[in-house]
């Protein structure tokens, strides 16, 4: 466990994200914000970014399809 410090505006804000008196502030931090390096935290940097240019999303497509090519079946 940690002691973390809030101000009462941060404080009310992750209030209003409980489902209920009975989910805990850690429950809603782990269910609200997205672990590093996964898929939700990609997507939550793209949404900030806003919009990208097009050069720089091809590029960005081309290294994901090289990637997912070069990856191993599993099931295999």
């Amino acid at each position: 466990m940690k002691t973390i410090t809030l101000d009462e505006a941060a404080y009310e804000r992750l209030k209003a994200w409980k489902k209920g008196s009975r989910e805990s502030f850690s429950s809603v931090v782990k269910r609200v914000i997205p672990a590093p390096g996964t898929l939700g935290a990609f997507l939550s940097h793209v949404q900030a970014a806003g919009n990208l240019d097009k050069e720089k999303d091809a590029l960005m497509e081309e290294a994901i399809n090289e990637r997912s090519a070069v990856k191993e079946d599993p099931w295999i």
